[in-house]
């Protein structure tokens, strides 16, 4: 079984910053680990049972930044 050394290196400011916010956005969200409601998840998939063309977040992304 081969197996792979890794190099310990530096992380950018910019990178450990958007780390540190990610971290901090979850832990600050109240309904973090929380469950749907029964209603919550029927609207949900009423609304993904349509037809309808959807966007992906990478698309909106894409063309809005």
């Amino acid at each position: 079984m081969a197996t792979k050394i890794m190099k310990k290196t530096k992380l950018e400011p910019e990178i450990k910053s958007f780390i540190a916010s990610a971290v901090q956005e979850v832990l600050n969200d109240p309904d973090f680990g929380l469950e749907l409601s029964d209603t919550a998840k029927e609207r949900l998939n009423r609304v993904s049972s349509r037809k309808e063309k959807t966007v992906s977040a990478s698309e909106i992304k894409g063309k809005y930044y």
